[in-house]
C-alpha cells in the first residue's frame, strides 16, 4: 500500500469473538498495514496459535482509515477485551459457524453494551464448513441473542469465509454506508489525553508510546505529562499510520517518541496529558453503579472486584450505599445487598491510587468466578473523590410495645426500645414510624419511654386503646462506623 493521506478520517473497530472463531484470519482479509502486535506477531501468540494481546491493523476505505483492534477471545484474557472496548467506535463480533455463539461471545456483547459502544455488526465465519440452511438458522439465533441489548433493532449479520476470502465486499459496503450516515464525533478541545497500549525503546529515537488520542491535540516539540508517573517529557517525533506527522488530534491512532523515559517505568493504560489539573489522583471514589441484568448474584458490601479503567486492571472493593440528606450534611448509609438492586450508588476503594476524570466509566468484573459463569458485574461512573475517614451509617431497627395506652391524650408509655434509664435518655427526640411521632422522655428506670402519637390517626375513640396496644412502635437508629479496607463485613 502507498503512504496514506494524512487527512483520512480515523475509525477504530473492535474485532471480538470466542477463541478460534477466526478473528485474526478475518483481519488478514482486510489488512493493508500491520501495526503493534498485529496479526498475532507476538511470539507467544505464534507459539500457542491464539491471540493473547491486542493487535492493530489498518485498511483504507475511501476517505476513512480503519483500525481493526483484534482482541483475544480466550476466557482467561477477557480483561484485554475490555481494554479494547475503551478505544473503539464500533465493533465486529465474530461467531464460528461450526460452533455458534459461545460463553465469551455473550461476555463480549455485554461489555460492548455496558460501555455503550454505539454499533455492533456480526460476522458468521467459516460458512464454507456448514450447509446453506444452517446459516439462516444461525442468523435467527443471533438476532434473538441481541434482543435484550441496545442493538436489538439495528443488528446486521454477514456470512463470511476468511479461508476463502468470501463475503468481505458486502461487509465493506455496509461499513462505508454506515460511516457516511453516522459520522463519528471527535472531541478536539482540551485537555489532551493519549491512552497508550504498547511501549518500547528504539535506539536513537527514544521510548515509543503507541496508542489512541482520546481528546485534544498535540504537536511535535510540545510537552506531555505521563500519568501515573506525573513527569514531563518533550515530544521528539510522531507517526500516524507509519507516516511522520507534526500534529496528532482526537481519534488518531499514532505513535509518540519521547526522550529520557524508561520504558520499564510505564504500563498499558498509562496516559499522556497536557494538563494534570484535569485529572484527580485518588483511590476512593463515589460512583453510580449499574448492574448487568444478566448478573444474578448479589453485590456484597466489601465485595472484591476486578475493575478495568483506561486499559488498566485494578483490584478494588465495592461498598453499596445510599445517601441520606440531613439539615446540614449528607450521610452515607449502608445498603443491604440484593440481586434485585440493579442501580445504586457505591464507594469503590482501590488498592492503589490512580488518575481519574469526572464521568470516567469503570467496568466491574468478578474474575474469581469460573469462565463458564458470567463475570461481567456491571459498570460504574465516577463523580466524586473521597478522603478518609469515611463514616458509614448502618440502620438498626428496634420494635417497642405500648404498655400504657391511656397515659395522656396524645402520648403512651412504650417498652422494648431501651433496656435502662441511660439507654432511654440516648433516644430522646428520635422520630418513629407513623402513627407514632417521636420519643418525648424516659419513664421510670427500666428503659420505658413516653411516646407522642398522632391522635388524628384514630377515627373511633372506643377502641383506640386496643389499637394502640396492637401497633408495633418502630424506631430506626443509624449506628456509625468507619470504613476499613482491611476489614470484612458480614451484616
Amino acid at each position: 500500500m502507498s503512504i496514506p493521506n494524512k487527512n483520512l478520517i480515523p475509525i477504530h473497530i473492535g474485532l471480538m469473538g470466542h477463541i478460534d472463531a477466526g478473528k485474526t484470519a478475518i483481519a488478514r482479509c482486510f489488512t493493508e498495514i500491520i501495526s503493534t502486535a498485529g496479526l498475532d506477531k507476538h511470539s507467544q501468540s505464534q507459539a500457542r496459535g491464539i491471540t493473547i494481546d491486542l493487535g492493530f491493523t489498518f485498511f483504507q476505505l475511501e476517505k476513512y482509515m480503519i483500525t481493526l483492534v483484534d482482541a483475544p477471545g480466550h476466557a482467561d484474557l477477557i480483561k484485554s477485551v475490555v481494554s479494547a472496548a475503551k478505544i473503539i467506535d464500533m465493533a465486529i463480533l465474530v461467531i464460528d459457524a461450526t460452533k455458534g455463539p459461545q460463553v465469551q461471545t455473550g461476555e463480549h456483547l455485554l461489555i460492548l453494551d455496558m460501555l455503550k459502544i454505539p454499533h455492533v455488526f456480526v460476522l458468521i465465519n467459516k460458512i464454507d464448513l456448514i450447509a446453506q440452511a444452517k446459516i439462516a438458522e444461525l442468523q435467527e439465533k443471533i438476532l434473538k441473542i441481541f434482543q435484550k441489548t441496545r442493538y436489538h433493532n439495528k443488528i446486521s449479520v454477514f456470512p463470511v469465509s476468511a479461508k476463502k476470502n468470501k463475503g468481505f465486499d458486502a461487509v465493506k459496503g455496509y461499513l462505508l454506508e454506515y460511516l457516511h450516515q453516522n459520522p463519528i464525533f471527535r472531541d478536539k478541545s482540551p485537555p489532551f489525553k493519549f491512552l497508550f497500549d504498547h511501549h518500547f525503546f528504539i535506539k536513537g529515537k527514544g521510548t515509543i508510546l503507541t496508542g489512541t488520542v482520546i481528546t485534544g491535540s498535540r504537536k511535535v516539540g510540545e510537552e506531555i505529562t505521563i500519568l501515573p508517573l506525573n513527569q514531563k517529557y518533550r515530544i521528539k517525533s510522531m507517526q500516524k499510520w507509519k507516516t511522520p506527522v507534526n500534529e496528532i488530534k482526537a481519534g488518531d491512532r499514532c505513535g509518540i517518541a519521547v526522550k529520557g523515559l524508561n520504558p520499564d517505568s510505564v504500563h498499558r493504560g498509562a496516559i499522556a496529558v497536557d494538563d494534570v489539573n484535569h485529572f484527580i489522583c485518588t483511590k476512593i471514589l463515589l460512583v453510580d453503579v449499574l448492574i448487568n441484568d444478566f448478573f444474578i448474584q448479589t453485590c456484597r458490601f466489601g465485595q472484591h472486584l476486578t475493575i478495568v479503567h483506561n486499559m488498566r486492571i485494578h483490584n478494588a472493593k465495592i461498598y453499596p450505599i445510599t445517601k441520606i440528606r440531613t439539615d446540614d450534611s449528607v450521610l452515607f448509609k449502608y445498603l443491604p445487598h440484593s440481586a434485585e438492586k440493579k442501580h445504586f450508588q457505591a464507594i469503590i476503594w482501590f488498592e492503589n491510587e490512580a488518575f481519574f476524570q469526572e464521568n470516567d466509566k469503570l467496568l466491574l468484573m468478578r474474575m474469581d468466578l469460573p469462565p463458564k459463569q458470567l463475570r461481567i458485574v456491571g459498570v460504574a461512573e465516577f463523580y466524586l473523590s473521597l478522603n478518609l475517614p469515611i463514616e458509614i451509617f448502618r440502620e438498626k431497627i428496634k420494635t417497642g410495645k405500648v404498655i400504657k395506652p391511656d397515659y395522656s391524650l396524645n402520648s403512651v408509655i412504650v417498652s422494648g426500645l431501651a433496656q435502662s434509664l441511660i439507654g432511654a435518655q440516648t433516644i430522646i427526640n428520635h422520630k418513629l414510624e407513623y402513627p407514632f411521632i417521636k420519643i418525648k422522655a424516659p419513664f421510670g428506670t427500666k428503659g420505658y419511654v413516653e411516646v407522642i402519637y398522632d391522635s388524628n390517626y384514630f377515627t373511633q375513640t372506643s377502641n383506640k386503646e386496643k389499637i394502640l396496644t396492637e401497633l408495633p412502635v418502630i424506631l430506626k437508629i443509624l449506628k456509625p462506623f468507619n470504613l476499613d479496607f482491611k476489614k470484612s463485613y458480614r451484616f
